[in-house]
C-alpha cells in the first residue's frame, strides 16, 4: 500500500494546531512601545515598568495577555514574575511592574542517578538484601547494588547526567555510595571487585567526589574528570589513564601517587611498589568495548522513541513520543500552569520558564517530570501553523451545531484552512471548554487518518516546512524518522493528561504534578 504523509511532519504540525490556534488567535498583534497617540477604541495603555529590558508604555488591543506584552518587553534572569497571572488578559489602561528577584533564576540541582543505560549478553544486578533486580535498559541502581556480566556480555552504566562506566564480561562492581553528603562533598562511591571497567567521570559541581575502591587501591579522580580504564586482574591491577587526573592510595594506607594523563600503573596484591609506566599505543579501550558501541547504536536507532516538545506562544506545551517498538504514538497536553519549582530557583511554573529561557529550558523541566529524554523542539505561532495547514490543503473538521452557527456553515464534515479553520478552534465559538473538545477531535481526526492521505514527504517538502520555526529539527532527520514510521503498522494513537492536583500560587491556580504516577505515565496505560 503506498506510504502516506510521515508521521513526522504531520503529526508535529498538527498535534498543536488545535491548541495554537485556539491560544494564539491574540498573538499576531504588534505591540508598539512608547505609542504616543491614536483614538482607535480597541486599543489601551499599558505602562510597564520594573526590571524588563525594554520599559515603557505600550499601546496594545484589549485581550493582549501579560504573557504577550512581557514577551515583548523582554525579561532578565533576575526578573520576578511570581505575581504574575501570564494568561490573563488586559481588558483597560493598566500600571504593570516587574520586581527584581535576589538571585538570577536557574535549575535546581538534580538528584545525583545511577542507571543501567544498555547491556547485551548476560548479567545481574543483585540487591543488597539479596534479591535479583530484572534488567532493563534505565534500570536505576540503588546504594548496595551489585552489577554482574557473564561471558560474552558488557553493560554501560550512566553516573548523573554526563559519567559513564562502560563493564567488560566477567566484571563485577558494587555501588557503595550515590549522592551520601561528607564533609561538605557529594560523594558517588563504587567497588570494582572483578573484572575490567572503562570509566568516563565528569564533574557538574565542585562539591562532587568520585572514589573507586578497589582490592588493593582507593582510586580518586581529580581536577574535572578523568578517562581511565581498570582491569582487576588474578594477581594484580592495572589502571590506564587516557586523560585527567587520579589520587591512586593502596588500602589501609601507605603508598600513594598522583597519576596524569598518559601513564599506566600496574599495583601487584603481595604489595609490591606501583609500576609506573608511558601508556602504550596498543592499548585500545575502544577496540575493546566496540560490539557495545555498535550493539547499542543500533538499539537506539530501532527502540529508542522519539521525544519532542511542542511549544506554541503564548503558552501552550504539548510533549509528544513515538515509541517505534510499540508501534505507540502518545501525545502528552503540559499545562501552562504546571508547577516545576521543585526542580528550579525562582521559577514556579512553565510559562514562565519559557519566558526565561525558550523551549530548551521548557524541556529540561518537562524531563524531569516524566522521568524521560526530550532531544527535540519546535517553536509555533499562528502564522506557521496557517502556513502549514495551507500546504496540507486544509484540515478536515467535524463541525458541530455552534461552530455551524458562528461559521455560517453547515453541520457535519467540512474541510477548514486558513481563517476558517483560526475562527473554528476559537474558544470565541462556545468557551474553552468546546474549543478544546473540537481540537481534541480534530487531532485524533487528523492521526486516525493519516493512512488516507496522498501526501508524499520528500526532503524539499519537510525543508520548507521546518525553515520558519523555530527547531533543532532538521529535514533529513525528518525523512529518516518517516522512513522507521513507514516500516511499522497498526500504529495506535494516545491522549494523556498529566496526574497533577490543584493547589494556589500567589494569585493563580496551579498544577503540582504527581511525579511517582508522571515517571510512569508513558507505559502505565499498558
Amino acid at each position: 500500500m503506498k506510504q502516506k504523509f510521515s508521521i513526522v511532519i504531520v503529526c508535529i504540525y498538527t498535534a498543536l494546531t488545535g491548541a495554537i490556534l485556539w491560544q494564539g488567535i491574540l498573538l499576531a498583534r504588534r505591540l508598539q512601545p512608547g505609542y504616543a497617540g491614536g483614538t482607535d477604541m480597541a486599543m489601551i495603555d499599558v505602562t510597564l515598568e520594573g526590571n524588563v529590558r525594554r520599559p515603557g508604555r505600550y499601546r496594545v488591543a484589549r485581550g493582549t495577555t501579560q504573557f504577550e506584552i512581557l514577551q515583548v518587553a523582554g525579561i532578565r534572569p533576575t526578573s520576578d514574575l511570581s505575581m504574575f497571572n501570564l494568561t490573563a488578559q488586559i481588558d483597560s489602561s493598566s500600571e504593570l511592574a516587574v520586581g527584581t528577584l535576589e538571585k538570577p533564576v536557574g535549575l535546581g540541582e538534580e538528584p545525583f542517578v545511577v542507571r543501567l543505560e544498555f547491556f547485551f549478553g548476560e548479567m545481574s544486578v543483585i540487591a543488597d538484601d539479596g534479591r535479583s533486580v530484572p534488567q532493563h535498559e534505565g534500570l536505576t541502581i540503588s546504594p548496595g547494588d551489585r552489577i554482574l556480566t557473564e561471558a560474552s556480555s558488557q553493560a554501560e552504566l550512566s553516573l548523573g547526567s554526563y559519567s559513564r562506566i562502560d563493564m567488560d564480561n566477567f566484571a563485577e562492581l558494587i555501588v557503595d555510595k550515590i549522592g551520601s553528603v561528607e564533609n561538605n562533598r557529594i560523594i558517588v562511591e563504587l567497588f570494582q571487585k572483578a573484572g575490567a571497567c572503562w570509566y568516563k567521570m565528569v564533574y557538574t559541581r565542585n562539591s562532587e567526589l568520585f572514589k573507586i575502591n578497589t582490592l588493593p587501591v582507593a582510586i580518586s579522580i581529580g581536577g574535572s574528570g578523568a578517562d581511565f580504564f581498570v582491569d582487576a586482574q588474578s594477581d594484580r591491577l592495572v589502571i590506564n589513564l587516557m586523560d585527567g587526573l587520579l589520587l591512586v592510595e593502596r588500602t589501609g594506607g601507605g603508598e600513594a601517587i598522583n597519576m596524569i594523563s598518559g601513564q599506566s600503573a600496574t599495583i601487584y596484591y603481595d604489595e609490591r611498589p606501583f609500576q609506573i609506566t608511558k601508556l602504550t599505543p596498543e592499548v585500545s579501550v575502544n577496540e575493546r568495548f566496540a560490539q557495545l558501541s555498535r550493539e547499542k547504536v543500533n538499539y537506539l536507532s530501532r527502540q529508542m522513541p522519539l521525544n519532542i516538545l511542542f511549544c506554541g506562544t503564548p503558552a501552550v506545551f504539548y510533549f509528544f513520543n513515538i515509541q517505534y517498538d510499540r508501534n505507540v504514538a502518545a501525545i502528552v497536553r503540559l499545562p501552562r500552569e504546571l508547577l516545576i519549582e521543585q526542580f528550579a530557583n525562582g521559577i514556579s511554573t512553565l510559562d514562565q520558564a519559557f519566558l526565561y529561557g525558550g523551549p530548551v529550558m521548557v524541556a529540561t523541566f518537562v524531563e524531569r517530570v516524566l522521568d524521560t529524554r526530550i532531544p527535540k523542539y519546535i517553536v509555533f505561532d499562528k502564522s506557521d501553523i496557517i502556513k502549514i495547514a495551507g500546504v496540507m490543503g486544509g484540515l478536515q473538521a467535524n463541525i458541530d451545531q455552534n461552530a455551524a452557527a458562528y461559521l455560517r456553515l453547515a453541520q457535519g464534515k467540512q474541510k477548514l484552512s486558513n481563517q476558517m479553520l483560526v475562527k473554528y478552534l476559537s474558544p470565541a465559538i462556545s468557551g474553552a471548554g468546546d474549543a478544546s473538545r473540537r481540537q481534541s477531535e480534530m487531532l485524533r481526526s487528523l492521526f486516525e487518518g493519516l493512512q488516507n492521505k496522498n501526501l508524499v514527504p520528500t526532503l524539499i517538502l519537510a525543508d520548507q516546512i521546518i525553515s520558519s520555526t523555530e527547531t533543532n529539527f532538521g529535514a533529513t532527520e525528518i525523512m529518516d524518522h518517516y522512513r522507521k514510521f513507514s516500516e511499522k503498522a497498526n500504529w495506535q494513537y494516545r491522549e494523556l493528561a498529566i496526574p497533577a492536583a490543584e493547589v494556589r500560587r500567589n494569585n493563580r491556580t496551579c498544577l503540582d504534578p504527581k511525579l511517582d504516577q508522571c515517571k510512569t505515565l508513558l507505559t502505565a496505560y499498558e
